[in-house]
């Protein structure tokens, strides 16, 4: 009755025999001839413990923001977390802009790319702001204060600028950024956090 495992046992050993003797070379310290070496063990299971645990505190993040959110969450359940590739820059022959270093200079004004999950979730909370305001326009910064902390944004920034008040936030726990002008209409940008870090533009470029 265990003819069957012996075989499969002995299946099992063939097939290891022929990875690692038919045809292989070995170089004098033993490893196999074009094949990279592997990395320390420490160094891969140190690497591997780090990246379950980011993955962990992701998922615990995203699980608080959807307690908070519910209506957020269920708009946007099933969107992709994964971020669009972008494109390769292309070379031309063509004229060069006035000022070659534009782009270099102005580099501080890139923000980071957005999953369609991410970008699910900032569209809709703009809506929940937006409808929000159609209701209530805060008149200073004061009250758009305590407006952005009553829809569950307390870490905002608001300063008043001509008309209207002037906002950013991260969207607890998961991102992504919104930021614009608290007024009649309101301007409601969704974004990632600026390559240099945070929801609001560096005053100034290198």
């Amino acid at each position: 009755m265990k003819r069957p495992a012996l075989a499969a046992t002995a299946v099992l050993f063939a097939v290891g025999a022929l990875l690692t003797g038919c045809g292989s070379v070995h170089g004098s310290d033993g490893t196999t001839a074009g094949a990279s070496k592997p990395a320390p063990q420490g160094a891969s299971t140190a690497a591997s413990e780090a990246q379950q645990k980011y993955r962990q505190q992701a998922e615990q993040a995203a699980a608080e923001h959807d307690r908070a959110f519910p209506a957020v969450a269920q708009a946007c359940a099933g969107k992709s977390t994964a971020v669009p590739t972008a494109a390769a820059p292309t070379s031309s022959s063509g004229p060069q802009p006035e000022n070659p270093k534009y782009a270099e200079n102005h580099g501080y004004l890139k923000t980071t790319e957005l999953s369609p999950l991410a970008q699910c979730r900032g569209d809709a909370h703009a809506a929940r702001l937006a409808a929000e305001l159609a209701r209530q326009t805060p008149a200073d910064a004061e009250q758009a204060k305590a407006l952005l902390a009553r829809l569950g944004y307390p870490e905002a920034t608001v300063a008043r600028a001509g008309q209207g008040v002037q906002f950013s936030f991260f969207v607890p726990q998961v991102g992504p950024c919104l930021s614009g002008t608290l007024s009649n209409p309101p301007h409601i940008e969704v974004h990632g956090p600026y390559v240099e870090g945070g929801c609001e533009a560096s005053r100034g470029g290198h």
